[in-house]
């Protein structure tokens, strides 16, 4: 039995001595390269603590403590064992390692490169990394490259002077750069549009600017050349002139009724048309848009909770006076389409007219017969009130009355028609603005007002009444007596229409399209359902337009020289194009 022993202890004795000639070994490769530690350590590995129980044909249980103790086989085995797992941490590194990484494995071995000896790190010409072993028995026989097969020879064998490689992924980074550098791109390419497109929009304001010149002086140069010509009644009646209107279009406004006044702008090419608001959430009253161009209605504009009664453009800017029964004036930038300030009243405002020798001033006048100006750059409240003239009747219409350059005729101010008097407020040349009032010798109950600022002729209207029983129309124009102090209205001619006026309908009085010292007289008829055209010389009735309703305001417009006449009902708007003949 002790022989046996000695024996099973002689054979568990040579292979721990074995096992620690082999740690001697791992550790001496360790120290020279990684890839002889793993080789190491796959020597030692099988030689484990349950290899060396399985080579002793002893049992535990015979193996005694005094035996353990005096026999060199309990210490051999405690000494080995923390040399194995030394071995066993250094190898655990490079057992996790994945051998498929690109960046830190030869492409032709797919083992892993080491920074000596004959498998250290290499690269070609082209830049491919490979264990120097590997490419040289590789170009001894394809003298190319084993991953881009560029040309490549033994001498252009590079040694990487590095601890280790590693490949970082730049896709998104580039990516991010490649966008970055083509935003950039964008960028300059969108500032250079906008400053063309600056330079541009900076050439059309002058350019309009220079128009806007063109078009004043013309205007100046045509009113000179009116100012001392004469209506002539009796030649006008020997020559009447024969002038047919034709229907060109038709356009529905709005389709439930509403719509009262129109009003153009030459300089905008724009015509604007109050109706109530077309959305049910959002009710109230404003105006629609049309260009000239295309005559074809387009947005619309929320301006007032309330009916308009009456609606002007400023003679130079892209501002329209709007004149509400909410109680408030407002002055809308039709460019924008916001409201630039808001004038509230005590009362209802029902007329409104700018002051064509002050631009900036303006007048408004309410349902008790007061008449306020307004100046633009006091935006608290009025700045003067004209002084009162007649009973306290709602002021119907407003006309303002324009200096002239002709020599018999240099008086300025406006005409305030309410239902029952008519009268001009002569305004005086001061500084604080001073009135004369002026009555009209014509016969109310009036309806509206027009004038013609070249010749300064103005149109007076007014419904039947028991003083006369049908529609009037009375040309007259203002002219200075003999002292050149007081101001004297002329009535030139009276032009008589139908027996009847339900509605505060306004009529137009407008130059005549082939002559430019006669006038037309238009304005609508309920009689006649639709609209006439008189001379304005011998009051001879020209055209009757027909509609389908009553027409409750008219304007004049001429696009491409070419004379329209609008004619607005409570739904339609018909353009009639002149004629001549």
């Amino acid at each position: 039995m002790d022989r046996f022993i000695q024996e099973g202890g002689d054979s568990n004795e040579e292979a721990v001595l074995i096992e620690d000639s082999e740690d001697e070994d791992s550790d001496q490769s360790n120290a020279g390269s990684d890839v002889d530690a793993t080789d190491a350590q796959n020597d030692a590995v099988p030689m484990d603590s349950s290899n060396l129980e399985s080579a002793s044909p002893v049992p535990d249980e015979h193996l005694g403590n005094e035996g353990s103790s005096r026999h060199p086989l309990g210490e051999s085995r405690h000494k080995s064992t923390p040399k194995k797992e030394k071995v066993e941490t250094k190898a655990n590194p490079l057992a996790n390692m994945s051998v498929d990484d690109d960046g830190q494995t030869c492409t032709i071995c797919f083992d892993q490169w080491t920074n000596s000896s004959e498998h250290r790190l290499v690269s070609l010409r082209c830049g491919h990394l490979f264990g120097r072993s590997c490419i040289t028995k590789w170009l001894k026989g394809n003298a190319r490259c084993p991953q881009c097969n560029a040309r490549a020879r033994k001498s252009e064998i590079r040694n990487i002077y590095a601890k280790a490689v590693k490949v970082v992924d730049s896709s998104e980074r580039d990516k991010a750069l490649l966008e970055l550098q083509l935003e950039r791109d964008l960028r300059k390419k969108a500032e250079m549009t906008a400053n063309q497109e600056r330079l541009k929009h900076m050439m059309s304001v002058q350019e309009c600017e220079r128009l806007k010149r063109e078009l004043m002086e013309a205007n100046k140069l045509l009113q000179e050349y009116r100012c001392g010509m004469k209506i002539d009644v009796s030649q006008s009646a020997a020559k009447p002139k024969v002038a047919i209107f034709a229907l060109e279009k038709s356009m529905e406004i709005a389709k439930h009724g509403g719509c009262r006044i129109v009003d153009v702008c030459d300089l905008l090419g724009m015509i604007l048309i109050s109706q109530p608001s077309i959305n049910e959430l959002f009710p109230g009253y404003g105006f629609r848009k049309i260009s000239t161009l295309d005559m074809k209605p387009s947005e619309f504009v929320l301006v007032h909770q309330k009916p308009i009664r009456d609606m002007a453009f400023h003679c130079h800017d892209g501002l329209v006076l709007t004149a509400s029964l909410d109680k408030s004036v407002k002055i809308t930038n039709v460019l924008t389409n916001s409201v630039v300030h808001t004038y509230p009243l005590d009362s209802d405002v029902w007329s409104c007219a700018w002051d064509l020798d002050e631009p900036t001033y303006f007048y408004a006048g309410l349902k008790t017969g007061d008449v306020y100006l307004f100046d633009i750059r006091m935006t608290s409240r009025y700045v003067h009130e004209l002084p009162r003239y007649g009973n306290r009747t709602p002021v119907v219409a407003l006309e303002y009355i324009k200096k002239s350059s002709c020599s018999s005729y240099s008086k300025s101010g406006p005409i305030v028609g309410t239902l029952s008097e008519c009268a001009f407020f002569q305004r005086s040349d001061h500084q604080v603005p001073d009135y004369k009032v002026i009555p009209l010798p014509t016969v109310g109950p009036y309806t509206s007002l027009s004038s013609e600022p070249i010749s300064g002729h103005f149109l007076v209207s007014s419904r039947p009444s028991p003083k006369q029983t049908r529609v009037t129309h009375t040309l007259c124009e203002l002219s200075v007596d003999q002292s050149g102090a007081d101001v004297v209205c002329n009535p030139i001619q009276t032009i008589q229409g139908g027996r009847s006026q339900l509605q505060l309908t306004r009529s137009k009085l407008l130059p005549h399209p082939d002559d430019p010292s006669s006038l037309l007289v238009c304005a609508g008829d309920e009689e006649a359902h639709g609209a006439l055209v008189w001379d304005g010389s011998s009051g001879k009735c020209l055209d009757t337009l027909r509609t389908e309703s009553p027409v409750l305001d008219i304007a004049d417009v001429k696009i491409n020289h070419k004379s329209l006449l609008l004619a607005l009902t409570d739904k339609t708007l018909r353009l009639f194009s002149w004629n001549s003949q």
